[in-house]
């Protein structure tokens, strides 16, 4: 598996590349900067220009000036790429693997236990974490030991981490990754969130991580051609291999921003220029089909789907304090419920995994079971240890609507689903499942309860109970 596919499970604007190692250990000074431009200039910051070539003999180890050196011949690169500049100057942190664990090892930590409970509940209702799994665990399986660098906006820390001791610079690709986070941040600023929603999360960072893929690799493409002079760019970048648990389903979920955002930021590119993409920041995307479907952006063409809550019996509505009260999948939840299918091991996919793969550094995410979503809504509840949820999946029309609901109930089928009458289906928690599902369809909408039990499936949605 290709080292940076790996990297999006970490969450954190990563990208994984090999290289070669540069190591601290006394050495010489820092290159001599160069003459400064009359006139500002966005190739040149902080005494270098993007085309200086350096002496150094970086396996030999460089000391913090040549650090510098190399950071700030890099910011003008990315400047030079974007067409902004750097309003301040970044601090770059070295850190070993090792380092990086003991002081940033909770970052990823479980949150609240209110969202944490409706996280868990809207990923088994997608069938990407068992009944009684941990999102939150699966991720940091994912993620493993991956992470080789991130940008913090709430703190203006760019980290990038190292496999060697003392730390090192690896390449120049994690670097401008990196940087060009601190750059959006300086310009547009990226501690505002969203709406909390995995959709929501998932449409603002394919314009962040799809900007940034795509100045990374125009950075990378002028590395391997010698037009610029890099580090760690004799290695082919390398593989990595997966561990036995890896969870293909989140990962595709995971990955969407780098894989769907750099054809959203080039359709806007190819309009408007950077000017276009600039102003994207004022209003990000909203929806992931945004992201997959960029001509949509701004249209208005997708919405809020709706629930009118009905529990019962004791059961309570899940709400995150200071937080979201719903959840939105969004189309590339939906692609990625079917997606863990495809890879998983144990027998044919609902649908095959060529369905989702373009080529050898993007995923796909329009298939047939997910066009024409327009919104989707899930509510968790809760009753003592037991957990429920409501799901209503809209589309722009009945066909698309009863097209989903079919391919979700292979989904239910291929996870061991029993189905016991028109649209309800059990599971006995042979492959992890436990609940007892109604799956109905009106109009353009799918309805999906998930309940422990038939009886606990009326208390939460009366209309759809089925008989016991």
């Amino acid at each position: 598996m290709d080292r940076r596919l790996l990297a999006a499970t970490a969450l954190a604007a990563v990208l994984l590349s090999a290289g070669c190692t540069v190591g601290y250990q006394p050495a010489a000074d820092a290159p001599p900067t160069s003459e400064p431009p009359a006139e500002p200039h966005p190739g040149y910051h902080d005494g270098y220009w993007y085309n200086d070539t350096f002496d150094l003999d970086a396996e030999a180890g460089l000391t913090d000036p040549q650090v510098d050196a190399v950071t700030a011949r890099a910011m003008a690169r990315v400047q030079l790429l974007r067409g902004l500049e750097f309003e301040s100057d970044v601090d770059v942190e070295l850190l070993t693997r090792e380092a990086f664990q003991a002081e940033y090892g909770d970052v990823w930590g479980d949150p609240p236990a209110d969202a944490q409970t409706l996280d868990n509940v809207q990923h088994e209702a997608l069938f990407l974490v068992e009944s009684d799994e941990d999102v939150t665990d699966a991720r940091a399986v994912n993620r493993g030991d991956t992470v080789l660098g991130f940008y913090q906006p709430t703190t203006e820390r760019l980290v990038v981490v190292s496999e060697n001791d003392p730390a090192t610079f690896d390449d120049e690709m994690t670097l401008a990754h990196e940087l060009l986070h601190a750059l959006q941040d300086q310009h547009f600023g990226l501690e505002d969130v969203g709406d909390g929603t995995i959709d929501g999360t998932n449409a603002r960072n394919g314009l962040i991580e799809g900007d940034a893929v795509v100045i990374e690799t125009e950075y990378e493409a002028r590395c391997e051609t010698d037009e610029w002079q890099c580090l760690g760019t004799d290695d082919d970048g390398g593989t990595v291999g997966v561990p036995a648990a890896f969870n293909w389903g989140l990962y595709v979920l995971d990955f969407f921003p780098y894989t769907a955002g750099p054809p959203f930021i080039d359709h806007h590119r190819e309009r408007g220029g950077w000017s276009a993409v600039d102003a994207a920041y004022d209003a990000p995307p909203t929806a992931s089909a945004e992201v997959i479907y960029p001509e949509t952006y701004g249209s208005g063409t997708y919405g809020e789907a709706r629930i009118e809550d009905q529990p019962r019996n004791g059961w309570q509505r899940v709400t995150v304090d200071n937080g979201t009260d719903h959840a939105r999948v969004g189309q590339a939840g939906l692609v990625a419920m079917f997606a863990r299918t495809a890879y998983d091991d144990r027998a044919s996919g609902v649908v095959p995994h060529t369905a989702f793969t373009g080529d050898d550094t993007r995923y796909t995410y329009d298939i047939e079971y997910a066009d024409g979503w327009t919104g989707d809504r899930l509510h968790a509840y809760q009753r003592d240890n037991e957990t429920a949820y409501r799901w209503n999946v809209t589309f722009e029309n009945a066909d698309e609507a009863a097209t989903f609901r079919r391919g979700y109930e292979r989904v239910l089928d291929y996870w061991g689903g029993e189905e016991t009458a028109d649209g309800h289906w059990r599971f006995d928690g042979a492959a992890g499942f436990e609940k007892t599902v109604s799956v109905s369809d009106a109009d353009a909408s799918v309805r999906v309860v998930g309940a422990p039990t038939p009886e606990a499936v009326g208390d939460i949605s009366p209309a759809v109970a089925p008989n016991a």
